[in-house]
């Protein structure tokens, strides 16, 4: 009895909280760090990521483009502080600077229209700009759950 039991346990035992696996890719002068079960396409100078157990709609893209001297989404507000430009309440982004970079992420709310129409939800938004003009913008939208996988991609961005 007691090896009939031993064996049910072992057949049924699932793995708990494990460890998710990572890919490293490389985008233009830089690399992102991915979960390794995301999908990944690249068109023009965008690259799209998702994770294949979620809503098509819920990706974050990653585009490279040449930075003005004010960032496309954020700016500096009469405090001196940096926020998101949403379509709502300003929120106050999450800055970080690097020798390599300086990068601000938020979450925010956003507008978004499909076959039923308009509709309002969070998103996430990150800019980082390289000292050479060069910015690269993600953004996306999806469940609270993804958000903090989308910054940990952001926040595992590097320079070559």
């Amino acid at each position: 009895m007691k090896t009939i039991l031993m064996v049910f346990l072992c057949l049924f035992m699932t793995p708990g909280y494990s460890a998710e696996n990572y890919k490293t890719i490389t985008f233009h002068e830089a690399s992102i760090s991915l979960p390794a079960k995301w999908s990944v396409s690249k068109k023009n100078d965008c690259m799209f990521v998702k994770d294949k157990q979620v809503s098509a709609s819920d990706y974050l893209k990653i585009c490279r483009d040449s930075s003005s001297e004010e960032g496309d989404y954020f700016k500096e507000n009469d405090d001196g502080e940096w926020e998101a430009v949403t379509d709502g309440v300003p929120v106050l982004a999450d800055v970080n600077v690097t020798p390599e970079f300086t990068g601000m992420s938020a979450i925010v709310s956003c507008k978004y229209k499909d076959d039923a129409g308009y509709h309002s939800e969070q998103c996430f938004q990150a800019e980082i700009n390289l000292p050479l003009k060069i910015s690269f913008i993600f953004t996306s939208s999806g469940g609270p759950e993804l958000f903090k996988k989308y910054k940990d991609v952001y926040l595992s961005f590097r320079v070559k």
